[in-house]
């Protein structure tokens, strides 16, 4: 028998079982398996899978278009097997990332404290907020990060629908005028940003450390927060504007600060 891969036809199960006229024993009319005395050598492994299911067909067991489908699918589950299995590179022997100049803005370290968060949906925020720049949208697709990324498309989403869930993005679908789905829209939340992007936040931290009021544009270092960065008025217009409606609102004086016992 050779190592060739064979397919019974239809016909072929009813001549499988056939009378000799001289059995084994001596007596005559006995049946015999023509599998059976086949010539010595081990048959393929398909061609002993397709007998056995036409020898069910024969007894019975399966109808002829079962028999068929078997038959037409043996040896394929084990080719698709050998298509899947790859080989996992070990992480120290992956290729380092291409040479980038994109950098990401301040942002708040609260993703990154958050336990809920898998490492690589807080990798992915710290992208998203390099591409969106100076403002807090960009579009793109979920192919698009997942080769930025290393990653399949299918593990994206699931890190942007733990980011959505958790109040860090908001995401919609980018559509042309016809409807046609061309992409996502993210826009990242507050809790991204830093808290001086927050008139809230800010507002908060002023009304803790008044004199921050009258040292925040000046030389001198503001008491009790040594080496943080001071507001510069080219690149922060917004938080100008609230300092000015502060010190507007006390006539151009220093909020009293409370006595502490």
């Amino acid at each position: 028998m050779t190592a060739e891969r064979y397919r019974m036809p239809v016909g072929m199960a009813a001549l499988a079982l056939v009378r000799s006229p001289v059995s084994g024993s001596g007596q005559a009319g006995e049946a015999h398996d023509l599998f059976e005395v086949a010539p010595a050598g081990a048959p393929h492994p398909d061609f002993a899978a397709r007998a056995a299911i036409w020898r069910d067909q024969a007894a019975g067991l399966i109808s002829v278009a079962e028999a068929q489908r078997r038959s037409a699918n043996v040896g394929r589950a084990v080719e698709r097997r050998a298509k899947s299995e790859t080989v996992s590179v070990p992480r120290h022997a992956r290729p380092a990332p291409s040479a980038s100049r994109q950098y990401a803005n301040a942002m708040a370290t609260t993703a990154a404290r958050d336990d809920r968060l898998v490492p690589q949906a807080k990798a992915l925020l710290q992208v998203l907020r390099a591409r969106c720049g100076k403002g807090r949208e960009t579009a793109t697709t979920k192919t698009t990060l997942a080769a930025i990324m290393s990653r399949s498309a299918r593990s994206i989403g699931r890190y942007l629908r733990d980011l959505e869930r958790f109040g860090y993005i908001r995401t919609s679908i980018r559509a042309t005028a016809r409807g046609l789905h061309t992409g996502l829209v993210i826009a990242i939340s507050d809790a991204v940003a830093p808290f001086f992007e927050q008139p809230g936040a800010l507002a908060a931290w002023l009304a803790e450390k008044p004199i921050a009021l009258d040292t925040a544009f000046t030389g001198r270092a503001v008491s009790g927060f040594q080496g943080r960065t001071r507001l510069s008025p080219k690149n922060q217009t917004p938080n100008i504007s609230i300092l000015r409606d502060i010190r507007n609102r006390f006539g151009g004086k220093p909020r009293p600060v409370p006595d502490t016992v």
